[in-house]
């Protein structure tokens, strides 16, 4: 190699470590959607406390993950850890409460959500049916979040799923469509009333 090829590359080198490196600055309608999904959020800990109209940069918020190129909203980690080690009193005073609203689903590059150990308002009632309409999703945890209905079959239009946790959110049956994730590796549906007595639907074990 001449010694002007070695200047070249010096030259290269020295101007590519003098690039700032890429700061994600979140998508504007993202924000939007994601303070719409606070505002039906009860935070009595003030965990998303980050979450306001100030800071601009959602990409920044507590439990968000954006991708460091097109800056879209990729992840939500929502989930309260160890509630079972917490006394009733103290688990509902960290944990998220209220509802799950739909415009999650406006977040189209959103493709894990961990919302695990919260106690939202459906208790008593199923999964939303709308997350089923979030196909970017590859995991998906709503276990222990106070629903206590059937699964949702839309649940089965999720194909991009590998990762589903739905321990103790549901009684009924098991929806056929679930057979249709055939990306998954893993699932869980412990601790749920129809797994009582009843044996594993065929359909699982073929998957």
């Amino acid at each position: 190699m001449n010694s002007s090829s070695i200047y070249i590359l010096v030259f290269v080198h020295l101007w590519l470590f003098s690039l700032p490196c890429r700061e994600s600055v979140c998508i504007p309608s993202e924000r939007e959607t994601l303070l719409k999904f606070k505002n039906n959020l009860n935070d009595p800990s003030n965990r998303l406390w980050s979450w306001n109209h100030n800071n601009t940069n959602c990409c920044h918020w507590y439990g968000v993950l954006c991708h460091n190129v097109t800056s879209h909203l990729l992840q939500l980690h929502l989930h309260t850890s160890d509630y079972s080690h917490f006394d009733e009193e103290a688990y509902r005073r960290w944990s998220f409460g209220g509802e799950i609203s739909p415009c999650l689903a406006d977040l189209k590059h959103l493709n894990y959500l961990d919302l695990s150990g919260n106690y939202f308002l459906g208790e008593g009632m199923s999964i939303p049916s709308f997350l089923g309409t979030m196909t970017s999703l590859t995991h998906l945890d709503l276990s222990h979040t106070g629903f206590y209905g059937m699964i949702p079959p839309q649940i089965g239009n999720l194909s991009n799923l590998v990762y589903l946790d739905l321990r103790s959110v549901a009684n009924g049956t098991v929806p056929s469509q679930i057979r249709n994730l055939s990306k998954l590796r893993y699932l869980d549906l412990s601790a749920n009333a129809f797994l009582e007595g009843m044996a594993i639907p065929s359909f699982l074990c073929a998957m």
